[in-house]
């Protein structure tokens, strides 16, 4: 796993004509905090250093948590309220990710709650399931996916577009890895002339990893029977917490119901199809040569309120 990991880490940090060295469009970092009265095997530090590009830096959270907490906040720059006296090692990690698309968009009418932006482009658009335009429009497909290209074109967004009449939350369950590979092959997305139209939004979620690495079987990491000793003595995990934050707007990206979208055929004008991209949908955005998911959403309709 650390060999995986340190090889996916130097390929998105790979330099290339696209990179720029004081300022990348994709930053991961990773920080160790560990209590000073901690002592933390000398192995561990080194496998820090050479596999996961993280370093160990010392803190008092045992007779000055509000510093040691302060402290972490000034080095990722963001509100950490986790940080107490009982509290020896917290482990951090950062993805920040800014660019600018390939072709920008123009910024178009308010629709509802949602300011529009448009541009017309030459991008690759597919179907769900795989294929399945060859159907259209004699059967509509469960959804579309586009893929918006940023510049350079080694990230992308992939938009996933439901038809009307498609369940979003079954389309979601029966989503895997395997199944997005094959949705985003060549013979299924081909490069077409499309005036696509979609919202700006910017999405803010705090996720409690607790509960999701217990439905996904690692229940001793916060329990008594958690072993660290890999680490340094009598440590256990108290709390994981994630974090994430996407901006999208004209220029590029920061990282139920509704009527949906259609994707209408235009043969009087210059693009020969429209992707109107209206809440529900979904989105993830892509390191096109690893074809690693970088970040994973969903945009829907708030919910008015009562």
């Amino acid at each position: 796993m650390e060999i995986m990991y340190h090889c996916l880490y130097e390929e998105l940090y790979k330099e290339g004509e696209y990179k720029d060295k004081k300022k990348r469009s994709l930053q991961l970092v990773n920080c160790w905090s560990g209590d000073q009265t901690v002592k933390f095997n000398d192995d561990f530090l080194d496998e820090c250093e050479e596999w996961c590009f993280g370093s160990l830096r010392n803190a008092d959270f045992k007779t000055n948590p509000d510093a040691a907490r302060e402290q972490i906040n000034a080095w990722v720059k963001t509100k950490t309220d986790d940080v107490s006296e009982d509290k020896r090692f917290t482990l951090i990690n950062t993805m920040q990710f800014k660019q600018n698309w390939a072709k920008q968009f123009e910024i178009k009418d308010k629709r509802g709650d949602w300011l529009m932006m448009g541009k017309e482009d030459k991008i690759p658009l597919g179907t769900i399931p795989h294929r399945h335009h060859v159907d259209y429009p004699k059967s509509p497909p469960e959804a579309w996916i586009l893929e918006i290209p940023y510049e350079y074109k080694h990230l992308s967004m992939f938009v996933i577009l439901p038809n009307e009449g498609t369940d979003l939350q079954k389309l979601i369950d029966s989503i895997t890895y395997e199944k997005i590979l094959v949705w985003t092959q060549p013979d299924n997305m081909s490069h077409t002339d499309t005036y696509v139209e979609m919202p700006m939004f910017t999405l803010k979620k705090e996720y409690d990893m607790e509960e999701t690495l217990n439905l996904l079987g690692i229940k001793d990491l916060f329990s008594d029977k958690c072993d660290l000793s890999g680490l340094a003595d009598k440590l256990k995990l108290s709390k994981m917490v994630h974090e994430c934050v996407v901006e999208v707007d004209e220029n590029g990206t920061g990282a139920d119901g509704g009527s949906g979208g259609v994707v209408q055929t235009h043969h009087h004008k210059k693009f020969s199809e429209s992707f109107i991209v209206e809440p529900p949908f979904l989105f993830f955005i892509r390191h096109n040569p690893t074809e690693s998911i970088l970040f994973w959403g969903r945009v829907i309709t708030p919910k008015p309120e009562n």
